[in-house]
């Protein structure tokens, strides 16, 4: 068994809600029935304001997000080089003691500032330069080539586009220590490492907030694979983030992470008896969510990617926002499909941009 199936397994057997009666039934990594009652899953009728907090909260927890204040930015910013269509900065900002994070960040040449933000996350890659465009092997640019130059992708559609270095990736990784180590390292911390990566998106909305010709009002975030499940969770968490872009990421535990080999890194003790992803969904509404996916994709079962929107769309419903939350599927397999995402990110922009009436006010934040 690989490690990652030994740590599910491990973080399972500390709770003993995992012994609780079970509604629904969970696939284990080796194909054992796992009986599973997650304890603030979404249900209709429900106080939602109330139910959102609940689970907010014990999110927050599982994350070990600190509370605040944090640490000052110390946030720096220095032109590299510009081209007909954009700037590129090269950015820093510090997280949390002893945590710089670095970043680039383009800028469109045209239009009238602020602009509104696009945070782009990488997955498991090089490095955050793959944001940008920029390949240094063979390799490198066939992982371009699968849709993941996302930072190039918002700008030329008019965003600001803010590609930060995930930790155990790229700039931030330790040498010899893999993702999957540093995952384990962090847990010995009582912390997450995908808790870390929410922590270091959300002070990147403060330091967006600082910066004259970039809007705090109008912030995405998006991220293929790990991108995408860092960008789902710090969604989850941080109301400032308006729209979330969830690429290869987005599943049912039971079809996905408890089905499929994946990185130690992007579990979370103890979430399974608290709520399952479409439960989780629900934290984002009424803001919007986009879920895409590839039918093909080898870490998810693209039936548990559809049950989960639908489940999802409940939640958003009981929202007053059912319009919100979309599932954008092609045929392939695990890459970001600009063509499917493009047009509705750009609907959502619209809609932002558009005048808001007083008796929907309540609904943009």
């Amino acid at each position: 068994m690989r490690r990652s199936g030994w740590l599910v397994l491990a973080l399972m057997g500390l709770s003993a809600e995992m012994a609780r009666a079970a509604d629904r039934d969970a696939v284990g990594p080796q194909g054992a029935a796992v009986a599973v009652q997650a304890e603030l899953a979404f249900r209709a009728g429900g106080d939602f304001a109330a139910w959102q907090q609940a689970l907010r909260r014990r999110l927050v927890a599982i994350l070990a997000l600190p509370s605040p204040p944090f640490v000052p930015l110390e946030a720096t910013r220095q032109r590299e080089s510009q081209t007909e269509g954009h700037t590129l900065d090269r950015i820093q900002f510090t997280s949390e003691p002893r945590e710089v994070v670095p970043g680039y960040l383009l800028v469109p040449a045209r239009g009238r500032p602020p602009f509104p933000v696009m945070i782009c996350l990488q997955g498991h890659s090089p490095g955050m330069h793959i944001s940008i465009g920029q390949a240094n092997n063979e390799r490198e640019k066939a992982s371009i080539a699968g849709g993941r130059d996302i930072a190039l992708q918002a700008v030329a559609h008019g965003w600001a586009a803010l590609a930060i270095e995930q930790r155990a990736f790229g700039r931030r990784a330790t040498p010899g220590v893999s993702c999957q180590d540093a995952a384990l390292h962090a847990l010995l911390w009582g912390r997450p490492l995908t808790g870390l990566r929410v922590l270091d998106v959300m002070r990147a909305v403060d330091f967006i907030a600082t910066q004259a010709d970039l809007d705090p009002r109008r912030i995405a975030t998006m991220g293929n694979s790990m991108g995408g499940t860092v960008s789902f969770y710090a969604a989850c968490v941080e109301p400032r983030i308006r729209l979330a872009v969830v690429s290869c990421s987005f599943c049912t535990f039971a079809d996905s992470w408890l089905l499929r080999p994946h990185c130690a890194c992007g579990y979370l003790p103890g979430i399974l008896p608290v709520a399952d992803m479409p439960d989780l969904a629900g934290l984002i509404a009424p803001r919007h969510l986009l879920i895409v996916a590839g039918k093909q994709d080898p870490l998810a079962r693209f039936e548990g990617v559809e049950e989960g929107c639908r489940r999802a769309g409940q939640a958003f419903a009981a929202a007053g926002a059912g319009d919100r939350v979309a599932l954008l599927a092609a045929e392939g397999g695990h890459q970001f499909y600009p063509d499917l995402a493009w047009p509705e990110i750009n609907r959502v922009l619209k809609q932002w941009e558009a005048p808001i009436s007083p008796g929907h006010r309540a609904r943009v934040e």
